[in-house]
This record gives structure tokens, sequence and C-alpha cells, in this order.
């Protein structure tokens, strides 16, 4: 796939014409980057001022909750949007990104330019509603179920909140001490849930961390619990 298919196939520039890409390039200025692999490409607390996009290779998304010492890691590949759904709602990036193959390539508009392309356009508009919306619905949905004791939607609307839509292999690292509090589960009901899921193919999980298997899998467990 050249570099010129990877960014009409990413999410928010999906259903572009070419003609209208082309109208965009010309217009405003995209910056291409190079990285090596363990490459820092973005570092929490930094000023979010612009949008980035993995156009090559994949990347590294690490959250780290530091009051509970909870880390929280996806892969995110190419051709894909990086943490866009953050890019106007905070002035600072919430999460570090690092290049996860050698010679990453990372797209950068500045968030001024992205919002004028919105306005011009109205597919980048609608194709960043659906990303929003993505985020928006899993509260929502679970909004009477947080309130309640069930394990499996508060590890389920976690997982699902913090990571992007088309993320992979997902990793949770924390001691089981650490995961109890911030649930707010007895350990033998949490270890209960973690077997549940494990059974169903959704997770795998050892004494030093969780391996979610499949997002999307995940997220069809999920909406079957906001249904009971």
């Amino acid at each position: 796939m050249s570099i010129y298919d990877s960014l009409l196939q990413i999410p928010l520039f999906k259903g572009l014409s070419i003609e209208s890409f082309n109208e965009i390039i010309e217009k405003y200025k995209f910056e291409f980057l190079s990285y090596d692999k363990g490459s820092v490409i973005i570092k929490a607390g930094e000023e979010c001022n612009c949008f980035k996009f993995v156009i090559s290779g994949s990347v590294r998304s690490e959250h780290i909750n530091e009051k509970v010492k909870i880390k929280l890691y996806e892969t995110i590949s190419a051709p894909n949007d990086i943490i866009s759904n953050y890019a106007l709602g905070n002035n600072i990036y919430p999460v570090s990104v690092y290049a996860e193959d050698e010679n990453t390539g990372i797209l950068v508009v500045d968030k001024q330019d992205f919002l004028s392309i919105m306005q011009e356009h109205r597919v980048v508009m609608l194709n960043y509603l659906i990303l929003l919306s993505r985020k928006g619905q899993i509260p929502f949905e679970s909004y009477n179920k947080i309130a309640t004791d069930n394990i499996r939607a508060k590890f389920a609307l976690w997982v699902l909140y913090f990571t992007n839509y088309n993320s992979s292999d997902i990793m949770i690292k924390a001691k089981f001490r650490d995961l109890y509090l911030f649930f707010g589960a007895q350990r033998g009901a949490f270890n209960s849930v973690l077997e549940e899921m494990k059974g169903l193919g959704i997770i795998d999980f050892s004494v030093k961390d969780i391996h979610v298997l499949d997002r999307k899998l995940l997220m069809s467990y999920y909406r079957e619990i906001c249904d009971m």
C-alpha cells in the first residue's frame, strides 16, 4: 500500500474523493515524520496542539493511572488515528505513545488546520463525530450498570473507554490487590469475572498482567451485560 493509499484509509479521511484530498494536501501543511522503534511520539502531559496519524508500522500507547498504579497498553496499527478523540477536548495529551516498529511513519496536522478541514469537508466532520460517538455511547449505556456492583461491566467499560476502536494487543499491568481496590471488588468476585472472560476467549491473565485477546469480543460481551 502506498503512502497515498494509507492516507485515504485513515478513519477520519475515509470517504473523501481523490479530488477533495488533493485540495487538502495543496492547501494545508501535512508533516511526515519517521520514528525508530521505541522512540517517543507523544509524551503524556505535553501540549496537545495537533492531530497525529500512524501511516506505516504501528505505535504503542501507554495510559498510566498513578494513583492506583495501573498501566494500560494498546497497539495501534497503520493506517489509523492516534488518540484523535482527545485532540479537541484537551490541552494536553493524556497518554504516552511510542513507535512499535522501525521507520514508523507519522502524519502530523496542526489542530487549527484540521478544524478548517472539517469545516470545508463534511465527510471529515462526520467521521470525527462517529469517532466521538463511539466513546460517548459507552458511558451512556453503562450509566446505571456502573452504579451497581457489576464488576464485569466496570472492567469492560474501563478497557473499552481508554482504548482505540481498532487497537490490538491490549495489556493491563498491575498488582491484583490494586485492581481489587480500583474496581471495588472482592478478590474472589474479581477472579471469577476474569475466569469467565478467559473461558469465553476474551482475555488471558497471569499474576502480573491481563491480556485482552479480542477487543471486539469484549465489546460484544459488554453489550450483553448492558442488555440484561
